[in-house]
């Protein structure tokens, strides 16, 4: 029998990350609102014009992945109908979930990181700034508008909201996800960082966790 652990955490329309399978096997990550039909179908509704409706298909395989109190809550969907340019029905096939480790436990937050790629040039390289898209005490996932290459190493110069001076540390390309509208987002992994400055992210993460879980996400209009 399929676990549908998820939808007891959708009794509210709630904003939830969802990854889509195109037409292509391009794989594309999206955030969207969901709210029960009858279980096992859901409707999720997308931002205005983020939907690639030519590279849709009915039958695409999701992955609709929910941040929690206990956790991460995913489930396995695929679309069954497609309503209009912005909202798809799917079904449901199976949920999961884990309990995310302190140092690993992950939030969707946009701050200022600053990074320049490391060499072995005395000269150094250029410094961009950008914003996180989410930041764990293991790793970021980073906005980007050219293309990274795993395994590369990058100085990295982080912003973080009421601390007292700049975190620095390196950290190590692992993925790089090519945009639908352009840009990139890059995944690493911390590859040198003080216990101090790790403790510093992580305590920042909770803090933020704790803010958008008393914060009721407004839907109207989205």
């Amino acid at each position: 029998m399929a676990d549908f652990a998820l939808f007891k955490y959708l009794e509210k329309p709630s904003l939830l990350r969802v990854y889509i399978l195109l037409a292509d096997d391009v794989k594309v990550r999206l955030e969207a609102v969901a709210r029960i039909i009858a279980e096992p179908y859901l409707e999720v509704k997308f931002r205005p014009d983020e939907l690639p409706m030519d590279k849709v298909r009915i039958g695409g395989k999701l992955l609709l992945s929910l941040d929690t109190r206990v956790g991460t809550v995913s489930m396995y969907a695929h679309i069954d109908e497609v309503i209009n340019a912005r909202v798809l029905r799917v079904m449901g096939l199976e949920s999961f979930a884990y309990s995310q480790q302190r140092e690993y436990f992950r939030v969707n937050t946009a701050i200022k990181v600053v990074y320049s790629k490391e060499t072995l040039s005395s000269k150094p390289s250029p410094k961009v700034a950008t914003t996180t898209v989410n930041l764990s005490g293991n790793g970021v996932l980073i906005s980007a508008e050219e293309p990274f290459t795993a395994g590369d190493t990058y100085e990295l110069e982080f912003h973080l909201p009421d601390a007292t001076g700049l975190m620095f540390c390196k950290g190590l390309v692992v993925r790089v996800d090519e945009k639908l509208r352009g840009g990139y987002e890059v995944a690493m992994t911390y590859h040198s960082i003080e216990p101090e400055d790790r403790d510093r992210i992580i305590s920042f993460c909770l803090a933020e966790q704790r803010r958008l879980l008393r914060t009721k996400v407004q839907i109207v209009g989205f």
